[in-house]
């Protein structure tokens, strides 16, 4: 029975092979076919499934997962293919419940591409965004997911396994999206956000060691030790050669809780009698780079400015976005301002944290480092010691990974006052 599908299948292919142009009959050359030619391919392996249909009592484990690839890059393979009693057991199903576009949600994507495509250490998982992939039995996903954003108290699961994880994920900030109905505490089993405690990764920022591995960001962080005189291992002249500006802000959300325009604000008038300003590119200031091309605003930004201002849109727990490293990756030092504890993402000297310094201040100081190029590269000695990267990649897998993870499964945890840990001024926001 299994090898005349089988050849019903190549014969299938074989039809198919001159008009994709393939070197060999396989499932990765057909995949390579024009467009058109997958509504040729669905309706052949749907007439090979129906030939065999009356034989066939089983479906075999590499079909099944073979399945599970295909679905995962192209859906309109799942009425062919799926067979919910024959589903890999080692699999862990995942329920997006709220909107996919959403981000993060759109990283995970549907099916197990995300998991392949990230090159996952650990690839057998499967997302759906369809509730009734199971039928009506939600109790048969391992993990339901529900986006902080846009989830709703009266939009819920009706029924839950003791089986399965609730998990909470958010990437904005927690002052800009409080949980205030109660109806969500006790509700979750895990969290996964830019939060350092949260059960599970999905932030902005990973660093790695010279050796490559991650070492950060953490709760306590054991840093290389800061030079405690000026290196000329640590000065590169070629750094500061070109620069005669002060500092530039790319923005466009002109309206935030932090406060941040007004402070930015303050600050250019501190620094007019320096001669000094910052620059406002974005919806919020005048100034204008191209995002692409050889006078991008990266390299603007790396060319012409001495500092770069991290400013977060709202306070809140390690709430530390990709600002950051728009200093870092284009050899500008940070000027942060935001509610995160710094040292958690950034050794010491490093950076400059607006928060602790006056406008008057903190135009000084900037005006001192501009005109000291030894003093200014020093902020730099991280370099020999780390990288900074964008963690999408992490992000990704650690949702599959917590799911495999055997010590994490076996403890079972619950928030059951979620909006206190969430945001603990809840009460101020909530009416």
């Amino acid at each position: 029975m299994g090898n005349q599908l089988l050849i019903t299948k190549f014969q299938c292919y074989m039809s198919l092979h001159v008009g994709c142009g393939a070197r060999a009959c396989g499932q990765r050359d057909v995949l390579e076919c024009p467009g058109h030619l997958f509504t040729n391919l669905f309706a052949c392996l749907y007439w090979a499934q129906e030939t065999n249909i009356q034989q066939q009592t089983s479906v075999t484990d590499s079909l099944v997962q073979e399945a599970i690839e295909n679905v995962g890059r192209d859906y309109r393979y799942e009425n062919v293919y799926r067979k919910l009693n024959a589903l890999p057991k080692d699999f862990k199903y995942i329920l997006l419940w709220t909107r996919k576009d959403y981000a993060p949600f759109y990283f995970y994507g549907e099916g197990q591409r995300a998991f392949l495509e990230n090159d996952c250490e650990q690839i057998k998982c499967y997302v759906a965004t369809n509730r009734k992939f199971f039928g009506h039995d939600l109790t048969k996903f391992d993990a339901i997911a529900f986006n902080g954003r846009n989830m709703k108290s009266n939009d819920l699961p009706s029924i839950r396994s003791p089986h399965q994880q609730y998990i909470y994920i958010n990437m904005e900030s927690a002052d800009n999206y409080p949980v205030c109905d109660k109806a969500f505490n006790g509700f979750f089993n895990w969290t996964s956000s830019y939060r350092l405690d949260s059960d599970i990764r999905c932030g902005y920022i990973v660093i790695r060691n010279k050796q490559g591995d991650i070492v950060g960001p953490n709760q306590k962080m054991l840093w290389e030790k800061k030079p405690t005189t000026i290196d000329e291992e640590y000065i590169d002249m070629s750094r500061v050669k070109n620069k005669t500006k002060a500092a530039a802000w790319f923005v466009s959300n002109c309206r935030s809780r932090s406060g941040r325009l007004s402070y930015a604000k303050g600050l250019m008038n501190a620094l007019k009698p320096f001669n000094l300003t910052v620059d406002v590119y974005g919806k919020c200031g005048k100034s204008r780079c191209p995002t692409t091309g050889a006078n991008n605003c990266s390299h603007l930004l790396q060319k012409d400015y001495y500092f770069y201002m991290s400013m977060e849109n709202s306070f809140d727990e390690d709430y530390v976005t990709e600002k950051l490293l728009t200093a870092l990756h284009n050899d500008v030092v940070p000027i942060v301002y935001g509610g995160a504890d710094y040292t958690r993402f950034l050794p010491p000297g490093t950076y400059i944290d607006a928060s602790k310094y006056h406008v008057t201040e903190l135009a000084t100081l900037m005006n001192n480092l501009i005109h000291s190029p030894k003093l200014y590269n020093q902020y730099f000695w991280w370099k020999k010691f780390y990288t900074y990267h964008n963690p999408l990649k992490e992000n990704v897998c650690g949702l599959c990974s917590a799911l495999h993870n055997e010590k994490m499964l076996k403890k079972i945890t619950i928030y059951e006052d979620f909006r206190s840990w969430w945001y603990p001024k809840y009460k101020k926001r909530c009416h």
